[in-house]
């Protein structure tokens, strides 16, 4: 009986034995996990943070600047800052909604085009439109008025870049629009003078896009809407030279406006100010405030919102030599001094973005979310920019067909009486192609993002063809 009784007991005692040593394996396995991942940790973290030390001096003896205080814009008074005038933050400052921007809003105002698919086509749409839109005259005045101050400071904290405030995009393009349709409307009364007010506040409100008087910082967002908006401008002047509306005075001054244009410079500022942006916010800010702002809404799903959030500090360094090496890239193919681009540096930088975005390994696990699209943004600039330097000799060429009767054999013959100077190519820096076909056509055109003269064959596309003038380019 003793020993029957003792069996169960025996049991026990071996059960919570295998019991211990299975917790103490499975301690030790943690242990030991830990501690390798902290190796893991404190490696990574050092490796990456040498390599980001590395890369930020290499850039900086070729002269980059990554002090985010550099680009921190000092205070300017309210009565000499745009955005201190009376509505104008309201209206122009912020992603909200507001009356402004509601009230622009109108079917007629957002069919703005100048191929045939306008709702506004005859002189009584015209007239219907500008009842209309006579409302907001008084708003435009006080629009032109806060446009006389020489500054535009948004009042925000600059302190983090998560906290400067871009300009209200929607706002903007619902009175660029307006503008535009109410121009239109001008020309098909045959009222060059009326158009010609309205299409200069189109151009002076670009303005306030390029942040004077410092021009910083000016984020990407900023700088496509000023190519946004100055694509529309340069349409809107097309079309009154189509339509043979625009005459000798208002030429001078549509020339003198679009010799303002130099999209370049917004450009150049934002090739240094974003990856800033970008490369101080992932100094400064918490793990929890990186994956709300580059993940948000998909935050709860996936597994790269957990890697960002519980990855080693090293691998945000790596991938921040990552953004600025494809920086330098980008900015190898652009020179704003000399106003030209390489469009083959441009595409070699874009595919090698591409390819960064597209392979989720550890340091470029966000790339897609965080690097915007350069390639894109270029283009962009540099067929708008084509554009209006094209609008410049073309209004030159018809204030030569009014003088003259007839249009010229060569540019040459309309410097420097009818323009100081003839905007070059953007492409390759050489003249811009010109071929007189009649007395009253001609063929205006840039060899186009492809680099090769396709004698004035029109781009379907951004990246193809010629850049030729008074043809719609789909970008």
């Amino acid at each position: 009986m003793d020993t029957i009784a003792a069996t169960p007991d025996k049991k026990s005692q071996q059960g919570r034995l295998f019991s211990w040593r299975l917790a103490r394996g499975l301690l030790i396995s943690v242990a030991a996990l830990a501690t390798l991942a902290g190796g893991l940790y404190t490696v990574e973290n050092l490796r990456g943070r040498r390599a980001w030390e590395n890369c930020r001096r290499d850039l900086e003896l070729k002269g980059a600047v990554f002090d985010w205080n550099t680009r921190i814009p000092p205070p300017v008074p309210d009565d000499q800052n745009f955005f201190g005038a009376p509505d104008m933050a309201d209206w122009f400052a912020g992603r909200q909604t507001n009356d402004f921007v509601r009230r622009l809003d109108d079917p007629r105002t957002h069919s703005i085009s100048f191929n045939g698919t306008n709702l506004v086509q005859t002189q009584a749409d015209a007239r219907e439109y500008l009842e209309w839109s006579d409302q907001f005259l008084p708003d435009f005045d006080q629009i032109r008025s806060a446009l006389k101050r020489p500054c535009a400071r948004i009042e925000c904290d600059y302190g983090q870049p998560t906290t400067v405030v871009a300009p209200n995009f929607f706002t903007i393009r619902n009175l660029a629009q307006t503008l535009a349709q109410r121009t239109h409307s001008f020309f098909l009364l045959n009222e060059p003078e009326k158009a010609l007010r309205e299409v200069t506040l189109l151009h002076d409100f670009c303005r306030i896009l390029e942040c004077p008087p410092t021009g910083k910082p000016i984020t990407l967002v900023a700088a496509m809407i000023n190519v946004a908006i100055t694509g529309l401008y340069v349409e809107t002047i097309a079309e009154g030279l189509r339509l043979r509306t625009w005459q000798e005075q208002q030429l001078i001054e549509l020339e003198r406006q679009l010799a303002e244009i130099h999209l370049e410079k917004s450009i150049a500022e934002t090739l240094v100010d974003e990856p800033m942006f970008t490369l101080r916010t992932l100094e400064t800010s918490s793990r929890a405030e990186l994956v709300n702002l580059f993940v948000g809404a998909r935050a709860d799903s996936g597994i790269w919102p957990v890697v960002l959030k519980y990855s080693p500090q090293g691998w945000l360094y790596q991938y921040m030599v990552v953004h600025a090496r494809l920086n330098e890239k980008f900015t190898e193919g652009f020179d704003a001094a000399n106003q030209t681009v390489a469009p083959r540096k441009i595409d070699e930088a874009g595919r090698i973005m591409y390819q960064t975005a597209q392979h989720r390994f550890p340091y470029t696990f966000f790339a897609s979310w965080a690097i915007p699209n350069w390639l894109k943004a270029v283009q962009k600039f540099a067929a708008n920019q084509t554009m209006a330097n094209e609008a410049a000799v073309a209004c030159a060429l018809e204030r030569h067909r009014l003088l003259h009767g007839e249009l010229p054999q060569t540019l040459d013959a309309l410097v420097p009486q009818l323009i100081e100077k003839l905007p070059h190519d953007l492409i390759d820096g050489t003249p811009l192609k010109y071929q007189r076909i009649a007395a009253d056509q001609f063929l205006l055109y840039s060899i186009g993002w492809n680099e090769t003269d396709d004698d004035g064959i029109p781009s379907k596309n951004v990246d193809d063809g010629d850049w030729v003038w008074g043809s719609p380019l789909k970008r």
